[in-house]
């Protein structure tokens, strides 16, 4: 079972306030995970590779946290919620909107493990 779960996509297509709603239901870390932004191809099928591509950075996260990752330019904040849980946002920082089209859609990658070679 995945730590993170795709919320949902509000305000597709409006620059500055397109964004994606996560929320945490189990310890983890954000560096775990890579949003692609990509299309539907049919019901279960998204068009590969896909168009865009973000890989958070190292941020600790705790159940109830939420994490909206907005596609525009933004300054990173945290802010406290009533129930002591985090609101966490988080940009992007593309030039315009990637989810405006009906066929858009976001895919959320759990990574325990990876490699590189240089």
């Amino acid at each position: 079972m995945m730590r993170i779960k795709l919320v949902g996509i509000t305000d597709r297509g409006i620059p500055s306030r397109e964004r994606l709603h996560l929320s945490v239901f189990a310890p983890s870390n954000l560096i775990n995970y890579v949003v692609f932004g990509t299309r539907k191809v049919s019901a279960n099928t998204v068009k590969t590779p896909p168009d865009f591509a973000y890989w958070f950075a190292d941020m600790p996260v705790y159940p109830g946290d939420q994490i909206v990752l907005y596609t525009g330019t933004g300054q990173n904040n945290v802010e406290r919620r009533t129930d002591g849980s985090w609101n966490r946002f988080v940009f992007w920082g593309l030039a315009s909107p990637i989810w405006a089209a009906p066929e858009s859609c976001a895919v959320l990658l759990e990574i325990n493990e990876w490699d590189t070679k240089t």
